[in-house]
């Protein structure tokens, strides 16, 4: 059964300076590798962050939606922990993909 997930990434800023494009397709290619239908994915903003993580003091977000089966998640957390790129990331079930 597939369920509506939304998930905020944040990224590390010296890669989004090499290229956004590519980055974005890199995150919502892991998302699809594990059985994910992308439903949008956009650039959230650019913050300073309360704290340093791995020496950054910003970062850049990246917000997606997307529909995947259940069994799914847990695997795509693993290799999202595990990807340079991404500093955080949060992964939370929603209702419906707002319009906006």
């Amino acid at each position: 059964m597939k369920k509506t997930y939304e998930c905020m990434v944040l990224l590390d800023n010296r890669e989004v300076r090499q290229g956004w494009d590519a980055l974005k397709d890199r995150v919502t290619g892991m998302m699809t590798k594990h059985g994910a239908e992308i439903v949008s994915a956009k650039l959230w903003q650019e913050r300073r962050l309360a704290y340093p993580i791995l020496q950054q003091q910003r970062g850049t977000y990246l917000l997606v939606y997307f529909t995947a089966p259940t069994a799914g998640i847990g695997p795509l957390n693993r290799e999202m922990n595990m990807a340079e790129p991404v500093m955080r990331h949060m992964v939370t079930a929603c209702e419906e993909v707002p319009e906006t």
